[in-house]
């Protein structure tokens, strides 16, 4: 049992419920034109809150950020896809407002009727979002009784919408929050050895304080995908025109990382746990690729001027085989590469198959991991896969989680 409450521990009949969810999924054009979720994992994930708060008459009020738009209106960033999507999933309607606080909004819920649902706008679209801005988090507060907390993926940050809603609104968890926490305290008492870690994707700044947080705990760190570019960098290799983050500032945290010097501070105190790529397959472009070739480091082969690395290599692949195959624990966050073109899926899909043919623990985190898992069709394979990212890692690195910290206690 977690110290918090969640859902089932408070009365809900007929009340307002801003169900706070992480909706933050990729969108794509499907074959008709129509801009779609490039994945259902995450919005699937909430099914279980959703259904409990639809029994008990709520009006529910879906709220989520996508992406980073900057705290201004970015017309593809809308959350207006997911809304429809999730319509589908669940066969009931969900309308959708293009605001998120506001008189309009007011007067849209209060004419809402027991359970009906509505999502509203990007709160990222919103300066103080980012900032938790009080004025900011008392208007979206106003917009319910109470909030269910579900959106664990975003609980290690400090937005009006984890941490300023609470400080106006009860809040407690929903039934996903509840169950992330309860496998994860489990694997925190005693996780089986050797234990690996597994970190790639393009969220380069989370998934760095992600490797410094867990490093102590983990055997070995195997990096791939656009964090691994944050590596090689610090290490002094050219990485061309491939992915790389500016260094983050967290407004409301108030400071400032980079990512590249954190990633040299981290293989100089830990040179024999980090396992970065021996080689890579290369493009002469990252967007729109043409050409490609490995490029081998142990050869003393070198990055052509303006390609980019789009996957792991074969060499990688064959040692990170072997590592994963030792493992009695494994922790995987973030594609190999660019998987969404087959062309550059070799070393995502073939460490997915490993993993999944590991018979130890085995956690998959992140919305993009759980989708390739899906994609894949391995999803059913693993020990446990969360659609949270950097916050799993952190929560498992026993830092702090502001948005839990801020519900309800028991």
């Amino acid at each position: 049992m977690i110290d918090k409450k969640t859902l089932r521990d408070v009365e809900l009949t007929g009340k307002r419920v801003i169900h706070h969810c992480d909706f933050n999924i990729k969108l794509k054009q499907n074959g008709v034109g129509q801009t779609v979720p490039v994945s259902d994992v995450r919005i699937k994930a909430y099914f279980p809150s959703i259904f409990y708060l639809l029994e008990k008459k709520c009006k529910i009020i879906f709220i989520s950020y996508l992406e980073r738009p900057g705290g201004k209106v970015v017309e593809e960033l809308r959350m207006k896809p997911i809304a429809r999507r999730l319509s589908e999933l669940i066969n009931r309607e969900v309308k959708y407002l293009p605001e998120t606080v506001g008189p309009d909004v007011k007067k849209f819920i209060d004419k809402m009727r027991p359970g009906e649902m509505v999502m509203l706008e990007n709160t990222r679209f919103y300066p103080g979002e980012e900032a938790d801005d009080d004025k900011f988090a008392k208007a979206l507060a106003a917009n319910g009784d109470l909030m269910v907390e579900d959106a664990f993926g975003h609980c290690h940050r400090v937005h009006a919408s984890t941490t300023g809603i609470p400080r106006h609104i009860p809040a407690v968890a929903g039934l996903y929050l509840e169950g992330e926490m309860q496998t994860f305290d489990k694997l925190k008492k005693d996780p089986k050895r050797p234990l690996v870690l597994i970190v790639g994707g393009t969220k380069t700044y989370d998934k760095i304080l992600a490797v410094r947080y867990l490093i102590d705990r983990a055997d070995q760190v195997l990096i791939g995908g656009a964090v691994a570019n944050i590596f090689l960098k610090a290490r002094g290799v050219d990485v061309g025109s491939s992915f790389m983050e500016e260094p983050f500032v967290d407004k409301a945290k108030g400071t400032r990382i980079d990512p590249v010097d954190e990633a040299k501070r981290l293989m100089e105190k830990y040179p024999g746990k980090i396992i970065l790529p021996d080689d890579y397959v290369a493009a002469d472009s990252a967007e729109k690729p043409k050409k490609k070739k490995v490029i081998d480091f142990k050869k003393g082969q070198k990055l052509p001027t303006g390609w980019a690395f789009l996957d792991i290599g074969p060499r990688t692949i064959k040692e990170n085989l072997r590592i994963i195959k030792q493992a009695k624990t494994v922790f995987w966050d973030g594609p190999m590469g660019k998987y969404e073109d087959a062309r550059f899926r070799a070393g995502t899909l073939e460490l997915a198959e490993a993993v999944a043919e590991n018979d130890k623990t085995t956690i998959l985190a992140g919305g993009d991991t759980a989708a390739l898992a899906e994609n894949f069709g391995l999803i059913f394979r693993y020990t446990h896969v969360s659609i949270a990212g950097g916050a799993t890692l952190e929560y498992l690195a026993d830092k702090p989680m502001p948005g839990i910290e801020a519900l309800l206690d028991r």
